[in-house]
């Protein structure tokens, strides 16, 4: 049997979508997407989402079909809804469970039920799909979602898939690339962040007024289905996975905004400051100017310490002409290289 188990959580930040709850009206609940790519045809596929106890949500999963190799952070809602689920047809609250026969979406109640009682019945297949069954040409999209608003607060869930052969992936839905059992992409044979020539997302944070830098999957995914607030500058360079100096990252709570640093000294100041928090080490950098690599220069804005003291921001670049046209500006300072990584 080919199996695999992801572990992750529904977060205020995650896609908005509406509440699988028809009866809700306008209501919307949060939801994370994942590719799931099958290897052999006809296979049965089974799917279990599973809350951990004590916590207040009622979990439930969705399966899009979508033509083979596409991606993209709304992938989803370009593919077809084949099969859903709501507490494997049993007790409200319960966990979600898809059988490749046994598929049980939820529908409104039938008039003169009182608008309170939820009515498994029998799904509607696409022509010719009578299970869930893998098909050629296709992937899919698994939706980890609730049946109801959302509590606030995250909340954790255990994503299950299996075949009875051959092997399945989950994959990030804006690169393409498999994920691990942390939700992380898998680089050189490892799911660590630490390694493989990962490329480096650059965001601009329009509430803190500061930029934001990761390879991680899932913070991407955040900040993507977040374009209030986020906006989305392209990948800035890659962490080398052979890199000999590993970025630290820190959040400054007075500001909202991140720093980031190779440098034992500054790693040890920077950990004094009462206003910074400690993130750990997010991806590999180089420590010196080794064959293909290129600088990241940094520089502080000025501006922002006027405000306030505590207000320590940094802008990080890999473009010479970005570097140029702010070393143009006062209200930024140029502090040369940070550390250097690879050309995107």
């Amino acid at each position: 049997m080919a199996s695999i188990q992801l572990r992750n959580q529904l977060t205020a930040t995650d896609k908005v979508i509406p509440t699988p709850d028809l009866l809700d009206g306008s209501a919307t609940t949060r939801a994370k997407d994942y590719i799931l790519e099958v290897e052999l045809v006809n296979q049965p596929i089974s799917i279990g989402l599973f809350k951990d106890a004590g916590t207040g949500y009622d979990p439930y999963v969705q399966v899009f079909q979508i033509p083979k190799g596409s991606k993209g952070t709304n992938v989803a809602d370009t593919g077809i809804l084949i099969a859903q689920d709501n507490n494997n047809g049993g007790v409200s609250g319960g966990n979600s469970k898809i059988t490749p026969d046994t598929i049980v979406p939820i529908q409104p109640p039938p008039t003169g039920l009182g608008g309170t009682t939820r009515v498994p019945i029998t799904p509607t297949f696409p022509t010719g799909l009578t299970s869930l069954k893998s098909a050629p040409g296709v992937d899919y999209v698994v939706r980890v979602t609730s049946f109801d608003t959302l509590p606030s607060n995250s909340q954790p869930f255990t994503l299950q898939v299996s075949t009875p052969s051959g092997n399945v992936a989950l994959k990030d839905t804006v690169t393409g690339a498999t994920l691990d059992q942390q939700g992380n992409i898998i680089g050189g044979g490892s799911g660590d962040p630490l390694t493989g020539n990962l490329p480096v997302r650059r965001f601009f944070d329009k509430v803190a007024g500061g930029h934001f830098y990761t390879t991680d999957p899932t913070e991407k995914n955040d900040r993507l289905n977040n374009p209030t607030r986020y906006q989305s500058e392209g990948d800035e360079f890659k962490a080398p996975g052979d890199g000999n100096a590993k970025v630290q990252r820190f959040l400054n709570t007075a500001s909202g905004t991140y720093f980031f640093t190779n440098k034992p000294g500054e790693i040890t100041f920077v950990r004094t400051l009462p206003q910074f928090r400690d993130q750990g080490e997010v991806f590999n950098s180089y420590s010196t100017a080794v064959p293909g690599a290129i600088p990241i220069y940094r520089f502080t804005n000025l501006a922002r310490e006027r405000e306030n003291s505590q207000n320590i921001t940094h802008f990080f670049t890999a473009s010479a002409e970005q570097r140029r046209a702010v070393q143009g500006r006062s209200d930024f300072r140029d502090e040369g290289v940070a550390f250097y990584a690879l050309p995107a």
